[in-house]
């Protein structure tokens, strides 16, 4: 085995064992999910400008975009709290935990956040913005 081989396996069997040692690091609490909502605020605009051709000829074209900002929000129902929590969906491509309404899950919490064990054992973390005591 040639020695830059060597060294990739080593760090990548390092990262490994560092991921799974941080997925057993929290305390998994299994909740109910109450309700999922997607929300998007705007955020401001973006005015971008082209222009063509020189001199008399030239020609200045202007297209602005709405800067907006999408959340996925989670409500989960605890043995004694309910929380609301929002996953900031960064890209358009990004995708929020994969959760069925009035299925059971892990969650664990780490600070402000909440952090979801969803379906496809992928872990998602969202800002708590709300927290209750439930009925006894």
């Amino acid at each position: 085995m040639k020695p830059w081989y060597r060294t990739t396996a080593v760090i990548a069997g390092m990262v490994l064992t560092a991921g799974l040692a941080l997925a057993a690091s929290h305390a998994w609490e299994t909740g109910k999910v109450v309700d999922t909502e997607r929300q998007t605020f705007k955020n401001g605009s973006m005015t971008t400008f082209q222009s063509d051709g020189k001199g008399s000829s030239r020609t200045t074209t202007a297209q602005t975009m709405d800067d907006n900002d999408t959340y996925e929000v989670y409500t989960i129902r605890g043995p004694e709290k309910t929380y609301v929590a929002r996953e900031k969906l960064n890209f358009p491509w990004s995708k929020p935990a994969k959760v069925t309404v009035g299925a059971e899950l892990k969650y664990a919490i780490d600070g402000r956040k909440l952090v979801i064990l969803d379906e496809d054992h992928k872990e998602h973390k969202a800002s708590i913005i709300k927290t209750s005591l439930n009925d006894k």
